[in-house]
């Protein structure tokens, strides 16, 4: 019979289990007790004669050394398991049966748990490794850096009015609202942000429309809705004091914070923080004891807060019933990237109006900075200095200047810095004139003397792929199609990809060899859409044959295995891949 967990080891004095569970008391032998091999420990020499190697104490082995790299359940349970055969030798039913091994087991079990807790403790201490955004953000506000909130899209709206006989003079409201009618249950509000326009049908403020007894008006509108005055609740006369905004996301630029200090409500100032910040102007502001000044922080969820100082760094609110309140507008998100002709129903009633559209989709709406990206922002930010002396600071600091989602700079010569520059969105486009201004000034006090800087558009390199894949029958085609289509998108989405970033069809081998129901996959074009290349179907092409897609499949497949395709598409330092093309052909497996 094997020992179990209760066995005990002979000269240690300690309670014993039998496999009957009766207590036993192991015997303890006294230091001069002969035993069959000697002496015991603590006896040898005392008779005088010379010291025999029976008669020497045994000594126990050295434990195992402690790997703390053990921290899942098999490598505890392996570590505790090999700790007790040197231990406990007698021990030697190791079945899961063991009350000894269930013991183990659930220990391993817990330590796993606890073990796994600590890792992701100490991983939220560095923004390399933490996970939740919540660490991020605060982790990144002891540099002083704040991440991108949401950012509104913007669109020209294309105004259609009739044009009566008499005099016509139209007026569009400040605020006026445009919806777009594409399928969802919260359609995305336009608003005009202008201050109030007065529209002469017959004068030349007007195009002439389409047809005769028309004209025409092209109306900017912003992703945004107005929101009226909201109290935020009370001031206790407490320093460090926060209130939350009901609504989000708001607009930063939009929202006006006012405190009723007894005589009436009064504006206070926003700021980037309470120890300084940069006013439109480009000079340094401090936030004293007397300054009414607040600062807006945004929680891992896009909810905002309003944060009052401490009567040592901005003013403290005084004491007050419901003398907080707001006022703002709300938008922003990729959501409001509508296509083009989906924004056609006018909520603000305007005479003679016709029709609304968007010739063009609505651009340049972007989500929160993501936390990744902010912990690759951050630290440059810090290192610039709020100067922009080498390409780095131009572009560390065109990050923080809001509305760039990739930026590079490049030194033509001693006096001019070339920003080439891809703005938020969710596809790449031209950087937008309002952006290009905005980027300009923000660095007009940051650049050195005497040094020239533009904003450039980054240049597209697009990007053709086709492709034959063999898929089981038992998977319809047009789904998995689709979600082929789907994966080639999101490998080169516009998010996915950065400048100068080489594309190799290994990465689309592995994508979509993955997806379930794709048996094999032969790619037969990957290079660039702007570059001669010779491919299969241009050489069939040019001699009058049908394309590949065309082509029977044992004709198809002997072309294929035939055929070489580029390892890699080569794209320049201030491109980004963009996809322009892409076919696709399926087979039954």
């Amino acid at each position: 019979m094997h020992a179990g967990l209760g066995a005990a080891r002979a000269g240690h004095q300690h309670l014993v289990r039998t496999p009957r569970g009766r207590a036993l008391r192991a015997p303890r032998l006294h230091p001069h007790q002969r035993t069959e091999h000697g002496f015991a420990a603590g006896s040898a020499g005392l008779t005088g004669g010379p010291l025999r190697s029976d008669d020497m104490a045994v000594t126990d082995p050295l434990p195992p050394a402690i790997d703390y790299t053990n921290k899942d359940y098999a490598s505890l349970r392996r570590a505790m398991l090999d700790l007790a055969r040197l231990r406990l030798p007698e021990w030697t039913d190791h079945t899961p049966s063991d009350l000894g091994v269930v013991l183990t087991d659930m220990v391993a079990y817990v330590g796993d748990v606890i073990l796994y807790y600590q890792d992701r403790i100490a991983s939220e201490l560095f923004p390399g490794t933490a996970r939740e955004r919540r660490s991020v953000l605060q982790l990144l506000r002891l540099i002083g850096y704040e991440p991108t909130p949401p950012l509104p899209a913007r669109a020209d709206l294309l105004l259609t009015f009739s044009v009566p006989v008499g005099p016509a003079v139209i007026v569009i409201p400040s605020g006026a609202q445009f919806i777009a009618t594409q399928p969802s249950d919260d359609p995305a509000t336009f608003e005009y942000l202008g201050p109030a326009l007065s529209l002469d049908l017959h004068s030349d403020q007007v195009l002439p429309g389409l047809a005769a007894g028309q004209a025409q008006f092209v109306l900017p509108v912003s992703h945004s809705r107005s929101l009226p005055p909201t109290l935020l609740g009370s001031s206790s006369g407490e320093p460090n004091q926060s209130f939350r905004l009901p609504h989000k996301p708001p607009i930063l630029e939009s929202l006006v914070v006012e405190v009723d200090e007894g005589a009436g409500w009064v504006r206070w100032d926003r700021r980037d923080n309470f120890l300084y910040s940069t006013g439109p102007d480009g000079r340094t502001l401090l936030s004293t004891r007397d300054s009414r000044d607040y600062v807006c922080q945004f929680d891992e969820n896009d909810a905002c807060s309003i944060l009052f100082g401490d009567n040592v760094f901005g003013r403290v609110p005084p004491r007050g019933t419901n003398n907080v309140r707001a006022t703002c507008r709300v938008g922003g998100g990729v959501r409001a990237n509508v296509p083009a002709n989906t924004i056609t129903r006018a909520v603000t009633a305007l005479p003679n109006l016709l029709s609304v559209n968007n010739p063009a989709p609505a651009a340049g709406g972007s989500a929160a900075e993501s936390s990744e990206t902010a912990v690759r922002n951050g630290p440059m930010v810090y290192r610039s200095g709020r100067r922009a002396v080498t390409p780095d600071d131009c572009v560390a600091l065109a990050y923080r200047a809001g509305g760039v989602a990739k930026a590079r700079a490049r030194s033509r010569n001693w006096n001019q810095i070339d920003l080439i520059v891809a703005p938020q969105g969710d596809s790449w486009r031209p950087v937008p004139e309002a952006l290009r201004t905005a980027l300009l000034a923000y660095f007009e006090d940051k650049r050195m003397a005497g040094t020239q800087l533009r904003v450039l558009d980054a240049s597209p390199a697009p990007v053709s792929i086709a492709m034959s894949v063999r898929y089981d029958a038992r998977y319809q085609p047009d789904p998995l199609r689709q979600q082929i289509s789907d994966t080639v998108a999101r490998y080169l989405a516009y998010d996915a990809v950065d400048f100068g970033q080489a594309l190799y069809p290994s990465d689309l081998f592995a994508l979509i060899e993955a997806i379930p129901g794709v048996l094999s996959l032969d790619i037969y074009r990957f290079n660039r859409a702007d570059q001669p290349a010779s491919t299969l179907d241009e050489d069939l092409r040019r001699h009058d044959l049908p394309s590949m897609a065309e082509l029977p499949d044992f004709i198809r497949n002997a072309l294929l295995t035939r055929s070489a395709v580029a390892s890699r598409v080569d794209v320049g330092p201030y491109e980004l891949p963009v996809l322009s093309q892409f076919d696709i052909s399926l087979q039954v497996g």
